[in-house]
């Protein structure tokens, strides 16, 4: 399916350095190093575009794969805040399936994938990387890849000429506000119960139930039982000053 180019004039477009690479050439004279940049560019709505840039200097090769990108931007359909339905995109030996998610789930992403969904302006979606090869490249690769097969239902309808009626709980169950996350306090409430500086199990600073005392407490009944196991020594007689013997 062609894809619409889309221009970059008058988008607000949120640019992310993917990763940077060193190169290095073995010329007459040693070596000489030049740098290699990936960058994503986005609008948050649904534009997304990645490119590629090298050059001598780290800036001047930022600048020319934020470019590249800008040349390549793509639109993405999106449902709420995730994606319409599961996809897998292949590049290489690089295989990334998404799936959508519910409010609140978050970007279950690496950081390169991650990367592309912010741009898009998707915030729950579940992604997994299932093929034998982890490089940055290829992941960012097969994640467009994943992307560029997304429909949407409108879509769909146009494609078989029919009208798909709107599913309401679907609609209801992704567009419903993130819940509130409750923070643990764990450490407040539970750290006296435990030992071991209050998380252990009967070490010192736990709590009595569980078997630990603190530690000035258990100094004070070693003390007293070495006390108790000793058995008092009777005192020797002095003997008497001279001149202080009493007469018989």
């Amino acid at each position: 399916m062609a894809h619409e180019r889309i221009e970059p004039v008058g988008l607000n477009l949120e640019e992310r350095v993917i990763d940077i690479w060193r190169c290095a050439t073995v010329v007459k004279g040693g070596k000489r190093f030049s740098f290699a940049v990936m960058s994503v560019v986005g609008n948050g709505s649904g534009i997304v575009g990645v490119g590629y840039g090298k050059a001598r200097e780290v800036p001047n090769a930022i600048e020319k794969s934020v470019k590249d990108a800008k040349k390549h931007l793509l639109r993405v359909p999106t449902f709420g805040s995730t994606i319409p339905h599961d996809v897998r995109g292949n590049y290489g030996a690089s295989t990334v399936v998404m799936m959508p998610a519910l409010p609140g789930t978050g970007i279950i992403a690496g950081a390169a994938v991650r990367s592309v969904l912010e741009c898009i302006g998707v915030s729950d979606v579940l992604t997994k990387s299932v093929g034998g090869s982890n490089n940055k490249k290829n992941l960012v690769k097969a994640a467009v890849d994943g992307l560029l097969q997304l429909r949407s239902r409108e879509s769909i309808a146009a494609l078989r000429e029919k009208e798909i009626p709107p599913d309401l709980a679907l609609a209801v169950s992704l567009t419903a506000p993130r819940p509130k996350r409750q923070e643990r306090q764990e450490r407040s409430f539970r750290g006296p119960e435990r030992g071991g500086r209050g998380r252990g199990r009967g070490g010192p600073g736990g709590g009595s139930d569980r078997g630990g005392e603190s530690q000035p407490a258990m100094n004070a009944v070693s003390a007293a039982a070495s006390a108790a196991a000793v058995p008092a020594v009777p005192a020797a007689p002095t003997a008497p000053a001279p001149g202080t013997e009493e007469k018989k």
